[in-house]
């Protein structure tokens, strides 16, 4: 059926009838003649099936898929093969793409995501092939960002980095569940800390009552109360409430998580109307026109953006603006409620889990400090210890004065027996053989 053709520079080749009258010559190059024998066996199959206009066997078809794309394309010169299919080539911006117009997301998170997506285009180009992003491409990555400046002109801060890097592994992932790309290469990618310690801020219940007292309105005082002594999220939570979810009788109050309502269970919570609360709350209902739904009044039902009014009110206060206004009132209280109340309690009442808690909102007070070195103690002999530290106290201090007496009564002493000459001052007796020759006189050894 078919023949094998060495020529004399050592080149091989199959000849062959395609049909009648036609013959064809597949041209293998420089191969020896046992490669050259194989592979004229894994043609005949192909012309037999061409000749026969019939389908080629299972191995015949898993042996044509692995041939590398040369060997193949001389295949289909001689119309053994049919042209293989142009590989698609995902670019980064094809991935961006899709995963926006597939994400069901709150829209504030989708616009986080897209500074993500802007960085990503910015760096790589929209139009880079994913499988040419190696891993060694996502370790530079991050440290152009690293480098990268803000805005406002300062360097990204490392919980901002590690942000990007979070987002972008999840952009990679979904890449290769939609089988774009077999690797994710920023798997490895360290992300890092995604909080900023210096960014946290524990504002007092003093300093929240200048705030309330320098408020314009009844409106803002809600706000400025059910965001610190609640610990709402603001402006999502705040916004959102209403007189009717306020249980005066029961001192509860339902707040609505548009945050965390796609999960089971997260869409809404209760929380107790906490007395600095309960106070604001009440001479707000008094003062609210008849009718009236949103606790928040104008402001209800609304997404204001309500941080240049409120820093207004900081100014007015006496206090200078800090980082993140809302949700640093919201850190603060549940910062309050994590040192008085079990983990369960305090995650059920601010809404987020006991790990989030801790990362993101707990901080450490100067009151913590002063309760540990003061009065504070552990365990179910505290009162016991108690007593043994107010005992240690005072022997504490007993001790003290005594060695103050006995300073003051041997400086007396010593005193008086310099007034009376050297020739009396004791000697140390573990000094005497050490010094006895000193006090033998002149001359004398």
């Amino acid at each position: 059926m078919a023949s094998l053709i060495r020529d004399k520079n050592g080149s091989k080749r199959i000849q062959f009838m395609f049909a009648k009258n036609d013959r064809r010559t597949l041209r293998l190059g420089k191969i020896n003649v046992k490669a050259a024998e194989a592979f004229k066996a894994r043609v005949e199959p192909l012309i037999a099936a061409a000749r026969t206009n019939t389908s080629i066997g299972s191995q015949t078809a898993q042996w044509l898929a692995e041939l590398p794309d040369d060997t193949y394309d001389k295949l289909v010169q001689v119309d053994l093969a049919k042209p293989r299919a142009a590989a698609i080539k995902h670019t980064l911006g094809n991935l961006l793409h899709e995963s926006f117009a597939t994400m069901n997301v709150k829209d504030n998170t989708r616009i986080r995501y897209s500074q993500t997506k802007r960085l990503l285009i910015e760096h790589f180009g929209k139009d880079q092939p994913l499988d040419s992003i190696t891993p060694h491409d996502a370790d530079k990555y991050r440290v152009w960002l690293e480098t990268k400046e803000s805005k406002h002109g300062k360097p990204y801060s490392t919980a901002k980095v590690s942000k990007e890097v979070q987002i972008t592994k999840m952009f990679f992932k979904q890449a290769i569940r939609w089988s774009m790309i077999p690797s994710n290469p920023f798997e490895g990618v360290r992300a890092g800390a995604q909080t900023n310690q210096d960014r946290k801020y524990y504002l007092t219940p003093e300093d929240a009552h200048k705030l309330l007292e320098m408020a314009p309105d009844s409106e803002w005082r809600c706000i400025i109360a059910l965001a610190r002594f609640g610990g709402l999220r603001c402006p999502s939570e705040v916004l959102g409430v209403q007189w009717g979810d306020i249980d005066w009788e029961q001192g509860r109050m339902l707040v609505r998580s548009p945050k965390t309502e796609r999960h089971i269970g997260k869409a809404e919570r209760i929380i107790p109307l906490f007395p600095e609360l309960r106070s604001v709350l009440t001479q707000a209902f008094v003062l609210a026109p008849e009718g009236s739904m949103y606790v928040t009044g104008r402001f209800g039902g609304t997404n204001a953006n309500l941080g240049t009014q409120f820093k207004r009110i900081i100014v007015r206060a006496g206090l200078i603006p800090w980082p993140r206004l809302f949700n640093a009132m919201r850190a603060s209280r549940a910062t309050e409620l994590a040192a008085e109340y079990p983990a369960a309690i305090c995650t059920a009442w601010m809404g987020h889990t006991q790990a989030i808690g801790e990362v993101h909102y707990h901080m450490v007070r100067d009151s913590d400090f002063e309760r540990a070195v003061g009065t504070f103690t552990i365990g179910p002999d505290a009162k016991r210890a108690q007593r043994r530290g107010a005992e240690s106290g005072a022997l504490v201090a007993q001790n003290t004065a005594q060695q103050q007496s006995t300073i003051t009564s041997k400086e007396h002493q010593n005193r008086a027996q310099i007034e009376k000459g050297s020739a009396v001052m004791p000697i140390l007796a573990g000094r005497c053989d050490s010094l006895q020759n000193t006090f033998n006189g002149p001359g004398q050894t």
